[in-house]
C-alpha cells in the first residue's frame, strides 16, 4: 500500500508541475514566403528587447542580433533570426520568428506549427516607433 501511495504522490507532483507551465496562446497563420528575387530586409536590434508572451516567461532579443524578413502573415511581416535560433517558452519551447507591424513587435510566428502567438502588448522596435 505504501508503494502505491508513493507512486500516486509522484504522479500528482508531475501533473502539478506540468500544469504550472501554460502553453502559448496561438492561432493558425497563413504564411506567405517572399519570392527569392524580393529585396531581403535585414534589421539589426541595437539594444536588448524583452518580450513577454502570454505564458509570462520573458525572452530577450540580444543586442546586435540580426533578423531577416522572410515572409508575411496577416498580422505582419515575419523576421527570422540570422545565424541563430530564437525560441519562446510555454509548456514546451517553440522556435519563434518575430512578427512586426508598424514598427512594433506584435508577436511570434511559430514555424514548426505554422501558428501566430500574439504578445499581450506590442513592443516598439528600438530606434523606431518611439523606442
Amino acid at each position: 500500500m505504501r508503494h502505491f501511495l508513493l507512486h500516486a504522490l509522484a504522479l500528482l507532483m508531475v501533473v502539478g508541475i506540468a500544469a504550472c507551465a501554460g502553453d502559448l496562446e496561438r492561432s493558425d497563420a497563413h504564411y506567405s514566403l517572399y519570392p527569392e528575387d524580393a529585396e531581403r530586409t535585414v534589421l539589426r536590434v541595437p539594444k536588448p528587447v524583452t518580450l513577454t508572451p502570454s505564458t509570462g516567461y520573458s525572452e530577450t532579443i540580444r543586442p546586435g542580433s540580426r533578423w531577416e524578413r522572410t515572409g508575411a502573415i496577416p498580422q505582419g511581416d515575419v523576421y527570422r533570426p540570422v545565424g541563430t535560433v530564437f525560441s519562446v517558452e510555454g509548456a514546451n519551447r517553440h522556435e519563434a520568428y518575430l512578427v512586426i507591424s508598424a514598427d512594433r513587435i506584435v508577436g511570434f510566428f511559430l514555424p514548426g506549427e505554422e501558428a501566430f502567438a500574439p504578445l499581450p502588448q506590442p513592443v516598439p522596435l528600438p530606434g523606431r516607433g518611439g523606442a
